[in-house]
């Protein structure tokens, strides 16, 4: 995943939006979950991954049909052969000529040129936009706070025919930036800042390095000029 030199405030609330349909996850993890609509019993998808993590199949529920539940998404991780992914009814594909940096399409429409784009709105937040209309999200995924409010999965009108493609990204682009955060703090909604002074040529600077969990847009880099001459020696804290 690439990493970008935005800063994010990981202490801001998390904008008011109202979806078409919203999901919860029965647990906070990409791997295992069962997602029902918020407010019922009603399972729509259910996400399994083998324990050694080289298999996620991704069923949905299909209420009155004669099987029940279709499996629309497999992914297979691989250590010498490419990543594959495969929907329901369309041939396997490499996983990353699907997915580049966030972004993918419509595997159901080769020929449509419409993409769309994962892209970290808070440290508890993504929200996916159609890549030519980058104000509006037509999806959000919430991690939860644990106790108080279970990760949910919120979709606009727009994301609904996409929705087997959503989920299959969010996988992807969710666990990768967990996977990520292991490298920089354990776990919890925290903001760690280190603070070094480092000397200009003119002006001296305080490099800060804010690392958020999960690290959505990868650690931020912040410079501040402080003052024109050397500066003490600053210790590390924790805001």
């Amino acid at each position: 995943m690439d990493s970008q030199l935005t800063l994010v405030d990981s202490s801001a609330p998390l904008p008011e939006r109202s979806a078409q349909t919203v999901f919860t996850f029965s647990r906070d993890s990409l791997l295992n979950a069962t997602l029902r609509i918020l407010g019922t019993d009603s399972t729509v998808y259910v996400i399994k991954t083998n324990t050694t993590t080289t298999r996620t199949v991704v069923s949905r529920m299909i209420p009155g049909s004669a099987k029940g539940v279709v499996e629309v998404v497999k992914i297979e991780r691989n250590d010498i052969l490419p990543n594959k992914i495969t929907f329901e009814g369309f041939p396997s594909m490499k996983l990353n000529n699907w997915l580049k940096k966030q972004t993918f399409s419509d595997p159901a429409r080769p020929n449509v040129t419409t993409q769309y784009v994962w892209k970290p709105t808070s440290a508890r937040e993504v929200a996916l936009y159609i890549t030519d209309m980058p104000l509006r999200p037509i999806a959000w995924f919430r991690s939860s706070i644990p106790s108080v409010e279970p990760a949910t999965l919120s979709l606009q009108p727009e994301a609904e025919p996409i929705q087997d493609a959503v989920v299959a990204s969010l996988i992807l682009v969710e666990q990768q930036y967990r996977a990520d955060s292991k490298h920089y703090s354990a776990r919890g909604n925290l903001s760690y800042i280190i603070c070094a002074p480092v000397t200009g040529r003119h002006v001296y600077f305080d490099i800060v390095l804010l690392l958020t969990e999960p690290p959505r847009a990868g650690p931020q880099l912040v410079l501040t000029p402080v003052s024109a001459s050397p500066p003490e020696t600053r210790k590390a804290y924790v805001p």
